[in-house]
């Protein structure tokens, strides 16, 4: 990947190198790191984290945060950890998949787990590869769930940006 753009969030306070073709972070993402009610001090884990966006605007807005993402495609979390360096945000990024995450995931837990797992069940892929990826369905949705479930502290929280119909399928 590397043609690329940068794009502005947060009213331009984040600058964030997104492919300019393929998936591109928007809305979803912003609304995301709103909904987390993370607190200084508190560890936040972001399955799914694509180009950073929502960790990233989650770090802008709480300070003193220890954020992870987990990124299965190898060109997203290389963005994402330019971004973040280039936003001066700290964010780990490892690359895996969340049905067998890293080693180093394995034994961690977080007191906030957040994710915006693909929308769409089936349909025509994306002829973008990463587009594809990002937005239809290969994990259903209650490995997801089950995978940011077993990452979280006791009496952690659990946030997650999902389509109105698939309601059921979270809180199940």
């Amino acid at each position: 990947m590397t043609d690329t753009r940068i794009d502005g969030f947060l009213d331009g306070r984040l600058r964030i190198s997104q492919p300019a073709r393929g998936y591109r972070a928007g809305a979803d993402a912003v609304m995301l790191a709103a909904a987390c009610p993370a607190r200084p001090g508190q560890a936040v884990l972001e399955l799914g984290c694509g180009a950073g966006v929502a960790s990233l605007c989650l770090g802008w807005r709480v300070p003193d945060l220890a954020i992870t993402g987990l990124e299965r495609q190898q060109s997203y979390a290389d963005l994402a950890r330019r971004n973040a360096a280039a936003n001066g945000i700290a964010l780990t990024v490892l690359t895996g998949d969340l049905t067998d995450p890293p080693r180093d995931l394995r034994d961690a837990s977080f007191d906030h787990v957040m994710m915006n797992p693909p929308y769409f069940l089936g349909g025509t892929a994306a002829p973008d590869a990463g587009r594809a990826l990002a937005r239809r369905e290969e994990t259903p949705l209650a490995q997801w769930i089950d995978a940011g479930l077993r990452r979280l502290r006791p009496g952690g929280w659990l946030t997650v940006i999902q389509r109105a119909d698939r309601l059921d399928g979270v809180m199940a």
